[in-house]
């Protein structure tokens, strides 16, 4: 947790040079969390937590008043909107989340523009890797979904594989098993990557893939990755 204290200050002065002068005042943060607790990293999981950081803060640094704000980070835009709307009255000096994917996409683009620092321990998908414009301000405390596939491209060099079929259950409405494949398909271009496509409401046959799918370039497929997608944090 003083890692996280530090992050909070360290943040601020980087991407908010203009605020250092005030820094013995008031520091607005807009934390957004989903309220429904079926997620990991819902409101009642991880404001505990940022209550205690706060604490630590005004404990260490008595001259930091950080003012913790929380907003619900459900449904897709609403932590947009909700951004967008506080910030019509004081733009945050510091943002945590939102986790997933679709929500952090435009309040991070948003916060970048306005040069507002963003904590998130999820936005792991591919492309929040692009520092250089819309995500410029986003610092990820979770290892990405590329880090996961330097695994399995490790993985294949110490046995010298050459092929796999991924398995992705698309839901089309959050697609956290997408963005989870996502890396491993585009870092893995020097291998014979085959997929497949499960979706929810059709009936999932494996045998009916490895009858399709048995024979890649001549050779048999040698590996089968699935992963349980539904619980990302």
């Amino acid at each position: 947790m003083a890692r996280l204290t530090e992050l909070f200050l360290l943040l601020l002065v980087i991407f908010n040079p203009v605020v250092t002068d005030s820094l013995s005042e008031e520091i607005e943060v807009l934390v957004f969390l989903p309220q429904n607790n079926s997620y990991l990293f819902s409101h009642a999981r991880v404001a505990p937590a940022i209550r205690y950081a706060q604490d630590r803060l005004k404990a260490e640094y008595p001259g930091f008043h950080f003012n913790i704000h929380f907003e619900n980070s459900e449904p897709a835009n609403r932590a947009l909107f909700a951004l967008a709307d506080r910030s019509c009255g004081q733009k945050p000096d510091l943002i945590i989340g939102p986790v997933r994917e679709y929500e952090a996409a435009g309040v991070v683009r948003l916060a970048s523009h306005w040069k507002i620092p963003v904590i998130s321990a999820g936005a792991l998908a591919t492309a929040f890797k692009n520092k250089g414009t819309e995500y410029s301000h986003l610092t990820r405390i979770a290892p990405s979904y590329v880090k996961m596939a330097e695994t399995f491209t490790a993985m294949f060099e110490h046995f010298t594989w050459k092929s796999a079929l991924l398995l992705i259950e698309d839901d089309m409405k959050e697609r956290d098993c997408y963005f989870t494949m996502e890396g491993v398909y585009h870092l893995m271009d020097d291998y014979n990557v085959e997929f497949e496509i499960i979706h929810q409401e059709a009936p999932f046959k494996i045998e009916d893939i490895f009858k399709t799918n048995q024979d890649i370039e001549g050779k048999p497929a040698l590996n089968l990755y699935t992963l349980n997608c539904k619980c990302i944090c």
